[in-house]
């Protein structure tokens, strides 16, 4: 999910504003701080997801790893005694990164949609932009005063319109992103947290039957 998040918002998002436009310097700001406002979005995405990536994956593995790496310690003092708790210590293992396998994949695709909306969003407002370049460029083109001065107030209605298209674009993705992102946090959180206390709870009953088959050998 990683990779996602770096290449669709890192690159897409930021790329998509890096030329200047050939457009009158007052609309030319007005229609950066549109681009910046989505490449900041886009940048907050990124980081929110890979953040999400973090505690709904990389934690609940982490505790896992911890309550076996405690279990495999004791196999040099009782190394029959675990041994026979190999087989359990599997079963529980198979189940635990089966299901956190199923909430991470669910996560992720969802947290990829997020990820390819925000970028869809800056190509389009993207576009937009190129597009008042070249209608501009053409306006300037034209030779006669009176074709120039009609190409212009078309340029500038068009303008208009896609700046109000821009800030409805905008105010769209934050409230989606606002929604779906925590809602993507919420569920994928709980479904591997709960696979991974799940297991931890039955690898500490394993280890108390090591417990029991250590002090019934030191009898």
């Amino acid at each position: 999910m990683k990779s996602i998040v770096a290449v669709v918002l890192a690159v897409c998002v930021a790329s998509a504003w890096a030329q200047p436009l050939a457009i009158p310097s007052q609309l030319d700001a007005q229609v950066r701080s549109v681009g910046d406002e989505m490449a900041e979005i886009g940048k907050s995405t990124g980081e929110a997801l890979v953040h999400q990536y973090e505690e709904i994956v990389l934690e609940p593995q982490q505790e896992l790893e911890e309550a076996v790496e405690q279990l495999e310690s004791r196999r040099a003092e009782s190394p029959e005694c675990v041994a026979a708790e190999d087989e359990e210590i599997a079963r529980i293992l198979d189940a635990a990164h089966e299901e956190m396998h199923s909430c991470g994949v669910v996560a992720s695709h969802t947290s990829a949609e997020i990820a390819t909306d925000v970028s869809a969003a800056s190509q389009q407002l993207a576009f937009g932009s190129y597009n008042l370049g070249r209608t501009y460029n053409k306006c300037q083109n034209y030779k006669n005063s009176v074709l120039r001065q009609s190409c212009m107030a078309k340029f500038y209605v068009q303008a208009s319109i896609f700046l109000i298209n821009a800030r409805s674009s905008i105010k769209t993705i934050k409230q989606s992103t606002n929604e779906r992102i925590p809602a993507v946090f919420a569920e994928g959180n709980v479904c591997t947290h709960d696979a991974s206390a799940q297991a931890v709870l039955g690898l500490e009953e394993v280890n108390r039957h090591i417990d029991a088959c250590a002090t019934r050998r030191h009898r």
